[in-house]
């Protein structure tokens, strides 16, 4: 039987459901600083300390859907809490280990207890909000408190680390995961839970190690190589854990991802949005970057000057985004954003092909219309997402949402990867395939919009 949630939550627990968010991405970018001190104090090898990040993320990607599943069966509030109190718990570990192998176990614990707090914290955003107007408002601002944690999070770990060590970068989480616990307790009275609902295990467990392999495959094969026969095995296993994936859930009373939801063409389109938008904007980041500090020699600190523009910009696009939708359709604005994305990245493209080098004067200003097109997107598409799953399948609808991210993110630094490192002789052409595959992609994305998104609320 389902309950109803209070209808008029405060402000200050849209702070409170970001905060997960904000702490998952802190444990990814600013570990990644991390581990060079990591290293040296625990006297160990970088593929020893890899794992250190393929731990996190291997939990995080596989488990998310059945994490979404969880929190339609047992409530949003609840597996918020108990995957809030996981994290916080492992970090405490993390801050503590003694050793490389202890470290990276917890590393896993704390995916896990990600994975659970990331679609419940959405699901409750979606319940907490009745009004569609103001819900949509509402994910426009968190999104844009996710986008400054995720813009800054390099540049705040990098302090933490700095004055507290690399245990620092855990310790932190104490205090926020202990706010959100106590915050949740208060301020949601009631769990919105469907006991009812069946939760197939040899799908989910196909589902783990579908994307277990996947992504032991695409992070691994990074710095080992994709052709690597041990790594080879890995997507071997990856294809028939996929097919027995499809052919088992297609005869299951209880799906990972309910029949109604993939016969619904929004549901399946701001997935495939969410997707692309991660596979260009992880993709774009690591190639400008590189170009930046490889190609133009500028030290690490001024490249990232130069793609702070685009990440303000980016959030310009957030905080537009929701105002905006007060006047304009979901749709209208979605299909509009991904114009604004095809004419940057068809500029830098195009000036890329005809001048055989671009001006960082062009490539800035452009790479900002990109992000802003980005930035615009990115809620609208959580928005039409969590609209077409409805209160009762929020929960696998925000799941499915941060598979996108993990998985877009995974293939989008794999692909334009791959592009750097085979015509890493020539910059401006890495920057001309980059940039095309992103028009592409774009291209193809909007031509699907247009149809089924625009106008249509």
């Amino acid at each position: 039987m389902m309950k109803k949630t209070n209808t008029k939550a405060p402000a200050y627990l849209l702070f409170i459901l970001s905060l997960g968010y904000i702490m998952a991405v802190l444990d990814t970018t600013g570990v990644v600083l991390a581990v060079p001190h990591i290293e040296t104090d625990m006297s160990v090898s970088l593929e020893q300390s890899i794992w250190i990040i393929n731990a996190y993320t291997l939990a995080l990607g596989s488990l998310l859907l059945l994490s979404g599943n969880l929190t339609t069966k047992y409530g949003a509030k609840r597996i918020l809490l108990i995957g809030m109190t996981i994290f916080t718990l492992a970090s405490l570990g993390c801050s503590f280990s003694p050793n490389i192998e202890t470290l990276i176990i917890l590393r896993f614990i704390q995916g896990f207890g990600a994975s659970l707090f990331m679609p419940s914290s959405l699901a409750l955003l979606f319940i907490s909000y009745p009004d569609s107007t103001k819900r949509a408002r509402m994910l426009g601002i968190w999104t844009a408190i996710i986008s400054v944690a995720t813009g800054t999070g390099s540049f705040i770990g990098g302090l933490i680390i700095n004055y507290f060590g690399w245990r620092g970068i855990f310790l932190v989480n104490i205090p926020f995961g202990i706010l959100t616990v106590i915050s949740i307790l208060l301020l949601v009275k009631n769990n919105i839970a469907n006991p009812k609902t069946s939760i197939d295990i040899f799908s989910n467990i196909f589902l783990v190690a579908t994307i277990g392999s996947l992504v032991i495959y695409l992070v691994e094969g990074n710095q080992y190589g994709y052709s690597n026969s041990n790594l080879l095995l890995f997507l071997l296993l990856f294809i028939l854990f996929a097919v027995g994936l499809v052919v088992h859930d297609k005869k299951s009373k209880a799906p990972i991802v309910p029949h109604q939801l993939l016969k619904n063409a929004k549901f399946i389109v701001s997935n495939l949005l969410g997707l692309v938008v991660n596979i260009s904007l992880y993709g774009i980041v690591l190639v400008l970057g590189l170009y930046f500090q490889t190609y133009l020699n500028l030290s690490s600190m001024v490249s990232g000057l130069l793609i702070l523009p685009g990440m303000i910009v980016l959030i310009i696009g957030n905080l537009f985004y929701a105002r905006a939708v007060k006047r304009f359709s979901v749709g209208s604005l979605a299909t509009v954003s991904i114009i604004f994305a095809i004419v940057g990245a068809a500029g830098i493209f195009g000036i890329g092909v005809l001048f055989h080098e671009i001006q960082l004067y062009i490539l800035i200003p452009l790479f900002s219309l990109m992000s802003l097109g980005i930035g615009v997107l990115t809620p609208a598409t959580t928005t039409i997402l969590m609209e077409a799953a409805g209160q009762e399948l929020s929960g696998i609808a925000g799941a499915t949402l941060n598979v996108n991210k993990q998985i877009g993110g995974l293939f989008g630094t794999t692909i334009l990867g791959i592009v750097t490192t085979n015509l890493s002789h020539d910059w401006n052409m890495v920057i001309v395939v980059a940039f095309f595959v992103n028009v592409i992609m774009y291209i193809a994305i909007w031509l699907i919009a247009s149809r089924y998104l625009y106008g249509k609320e």
